[in-house]
């Protein structure tokens, strides 16, 4: 084989492993995501096919148009299936305060990559819209999803609640996303900042002697 016969194959793409058409579009999609957070829709396809390790034109073989991508990497985001298995991951045998400080974390990671990717791309052109109920039918299961998973983390110390698990956890979600949502928070507040004020209330606490 001549030099330049080696000189030329080196410069030859690798070809994609072969990939079940779903495998195909997730990977695709998940090598958009974090483009489309630094260069929002200004990214082009061929920096989506290198990320990707695929040629330009497998993109369009899986979707009909750029936007088409970006819509399905809109939908992928709002998604909560990872959500859910990290949520399930946290250890039971910690502590009610730690397990529920772990998962308000979890829960704030997910929801800044989401707020994330809705301010890039709105910054660069057209907005995110996240997908309804009525065009997306499993956004409520998936939401039950993540309620199920925080009230298993309460498990047997719901018994120390003078409210039912799933109106603490609903509180707590709601408190959640408050703290990081970007017209909302102020400051920064912890996760055991939040899981404080709803085990605990916000006023004092008796002093010993019985001072307030």
């Amino acid at each position: 084989m001549s030099e330049c016969s080696l000189t030329y194959s080196e410069q030859v793409t690798p070809r994609a492993p072969a990939m079940a058409p779903d495998d195909r579009r997730a990977a695709i999609i998940a090598s958009t995501v974090p483009l489309l957070r630094d260069k929002g829709r200004a990214v082009s396809t061929k920096e989506i096919a290198r990320a990707a390790g695929v040629a330009e034109g497998t993109i369009f073989r899986v979707f009909e148009s750029k936007d088409e991508l970006v819509e399905a990497c809109v939908h992928d985001a709002f998604q909560t299936e990872v959500l859910v298995a990290r949520l399930l991951e946290i250890d039971v045998a910690l502590p009610l305060r730690e397990r529920l400080a772990a998962a308000v974390s979890t829960m704030q990671g997910y929801l800044r990559d989401i707020f994330s990717l809705m301010s890039v791309l709105q910054a660069s052109g057209r907005p995110m819209r996240p997908p309804h109920k009525g065009q997306d039918p499993r956004r409520e299961q998936a939401n039950t999803a993540v309620d199920q998973a925080f009230v298993a983390l309460v498990g047997a110390d719901a018994d120390q609640l003078r409210l039912p698990a799933t109106e603490v956890v609903n509180y707590l979600r709601m408190l959640t996303l408050s703290s990081v949502h970007p017209m909302l928070h102020h400051g920064d507040s912890t996760p055991q900042d939040l899981v404080d004020v709803i085990l605990e209330g916000a006023l004092r606490r008796p002093e010993p002697g019985g001072k307030k």
